[in-house]
């Protein structure tokens, strides 16, 4: 019987993040300034797209849904510009508005895992997993982070590995697997 061991590369101090994070957006259905927060959120400069998703935010007029969608938007514009605490609050509002996004969990776990509360996170990407989102690789590489913060090895392997599987051409997960070896061997993503 063959046993599998895994090791990752991890630093001396712990992890905290060195990796990139993925963050999660909701589209916008209809037009407006709540559309172009969506579309600037994720690769727009962040505070143009705050003040854009701010904006909208204030419209009387946004269905709850797209309000909902908007509070997830902006939280990441808040993580982009690692303000952690804001992003949890915009997940929050999302959440309480519509509690079926699973990108608020997401977006809300990976802040928490920014403001060292891992344990916090995993329950978040867990949550996203369970809910389902469209881009559900996202929560699995995050929660393959969070494990790896937890010093779970074989479960951020398994994270990662399961995000590649989701999405074959996510090189954020590609490239943490790069860092682990199987029985002494590297993994091939």
């Amino acid at each position: 019987m063959r046993t599998l061991t895994l090791a990752s590369a991890l630093c001396a101090g712990g992890l905290l993040l060195a990796a990139s994070q993925a963050h999660a957006v909701v589209i916008v259905i209809g037009g407006g300034v709540a559309a172009q927060c969506y579309a600037t959120a994720e690769f727009g400069d962040p505070s143009a797209a705050f003040d854009l998703c701010t904006k909208a935010l204030n419209d009387p007029y946004l269905s709850v849904r797209d309000k909902a969608a908007t509070f997830v938007n902006r939280s990441v514009v808040r993580l982009r510009a690692r303000d952690y605490r804001g992003a949890v609050a915009d997940t929050d509002q999302s959440i309480t508005r519509f509690s079926n996004f699973g990108e608020a969990y997401v977006n809300r776990g990976a802040a928490l895992l920014n403001l060292d509360q891992p344990q916090d996170a995993m329950s978040q990407f867990d949550k996203a997993i369970s809910l389902g989102l469209d881009k559900v690789h996202l929560a699995y590489y995050n929660r393959g982070l969070a494990k790896e913060f937890l010093r779970d090895a074989r479960g951020a392997y398994l994270d990662y590995k399961k995000a590649l599987e989701l999405q074959p051409d996510f090189t954020l997960a590609a490239d943490q697997l790069k860092r682990f070896t199987v029985n002494g061997q590297p993994v091939r993503s």
